[in-house]
């Protein structure tokens, strides 16, 4: 985090603790409403303060998304083997007490996804056939954590709508902070929903998280405000006030939240403005991960995972497989290696991560996992932290095998 989100995140305490009932009922920074905050996020990506509602974390907005849609037995939901707990989970949890039908789509195998094109992959994740088709919900990712995969949430709105798939759900843990969300190819306004994290790619505080609801106007019975007080707002309205409490706004009527680390939020938020804005940010980012993949590609372009052929699929995040350097046709999938990489590269004061990936074609809950390298270039990462980082991996993988 930067000093200014630690300042803000600090202060907010002290102030929230010298009177806390004040701070809950009327401060319009820490209030349980949080009008100011929701308006001052919903600028930052281009949309309405109704759009929006302040959460925990990822899996806190996508468990409201999905445990609030009024599903019924036999709805098929389309999902792929490469999300994230935070929707296979509530998934899961729909499919044994719903009856939901989950139709999960295996991603091609590590060896070809680097070198896939965005309109291959889509259509080999979402193929045109009647299995699909008609599903309730699309619930995928924006940019996958375990192969650092991008999917332009346009081209998604597009195969939602070709599928006749009535919600696009995405998870954007790793979006907001790295790519422009206020972008034609990646506007959030594509999707349904979208959960996002502030603490990951923003450099925000813990537990601050995005929940944007594109139908701000949407209600029970479609859609109910699970983790809310405010379900009886809908209960006992008239026809003459049928629109007039916004979902986002019962969402986020739920007690106590961490004000503090909201409006510290916000600080992070103003810093990526001081910054350059989301556009600038996202070029950097994207620079420096080009860096780091061609570095990789140079040596042993048979160990990328990630996609590097096609721009639009790229994202800050670079996944590898170890490999020898004196020897890198050979290349290493096991855990003990990658952890191994991580811990080498830890004492010499580099931060990187071993990371699981499903194999193609497996969709159930006992898949075998290959291990990877993650590399992600943030914001505040410079050419010379990209230089560096070759020079200790080099270091590394020559002792590797």
């Amino acid at each position: 985090m930067p000093e200014c989100v630690l300042r803000s995140l600090q202060e907010g305490h002290q102030k929230w603790a010298s009177d806390p009932a004040t701070a809950y009922e009327t401060d319009p920074e820490f209030g349980k409403r949080q009008e100011l905050n929701r308006e001052s996020v919903a600028k930052f990506l281009g949309t309405g303060k109704n759009n929006i509602c302040l959460t925990d974390n990822t899996t806190m907005g996508l468990s409201m998304t999905l445990m609030g849609l009024n599903f019924s037995p036999g709805d098929k939901i389309v999902t792929t083997n490469h999300e994230h707990n935070a929707i296979k989970s509530p998934l899961q949890v729909l499919e044994e007490r719903v009856g939901l039908e989950i139709e999960t789509q295996p991603f091609p195998a590590c060896d070809s996804l680097s070198e896939i094109a965005t309109g291959e992959l889509l259509d080999t994740l979402f193929p045109d056939v009647p299995r699909l088709r008609g599903a309730s919900a699309l619930c995928v990712s924006h940019v996958y954590p375990g192969t650092g995969v991008r999917l332009s949430l346009s081209a998604l709105r597009h195969k939602a709508d070709e599928l006749d798939i009535h919600y696009l759900v995405v998870d954007g843990a790793q979006a907001i902070g790295m790519l422009d969300l206020a972008s034609s190819t990646d506007n959030i306004g594509s999707c349904d929903f979208f959960a996002c994290s502030g603490h990951k790619w923003l450099n925000g505080p813990p537990s601050s998280g995005v929940l944007f609801i594109r139908n701000e106007n949407i209600q029970p019975p479609e859609f109910y405000p699970t983790i809310s007080q405010r379900m009886g707002e809908y209960a006992s309205q008239t026809n003459d006030t049928e629109a007039s409490f916004p979902i986002a706004k019962a969402l986020q009527m739920r007690g106590c939240s961490n004000t503090p680390g909201f409006s510290a939020m916000l600080a992070a938020i103003q810093y990526a403005k001081d910054a350059g804005g989301p556009a600038k940010i996202e070029r950097h980012i994207l620079k420096l991960s080009r860096k780091v993949k061609n570095f990789i590609l140079s040596r042993a372009p048979h160990s990328m995972v990630s996609p590097h052929a096609d721009e639009g699929l790229t994202s800050g995040l670079t996944v590898f497989f170890p490999f020898q350097w004196d020897n890198p046709e050979s290349v290493f999938r096991d855990k003990k290696t990658a952890d191994t990489v991580v811990s080498e590269l830890l004492h010499r004061k580099i931060q990187v991560r071993s990371i699981g990936i499903p194999d193609a074609g497996i969709s159930g809950r006992d898949s075998t996992v290959s291990y990877a390298i993650r590399v992600s270039t943030g914001i505040l990462n410079s050419v010379s932290d990209v230089e560096y980082f070759e020079q200790a991996l080099q270091q590394v993988l020559l002792r590797v095998g």
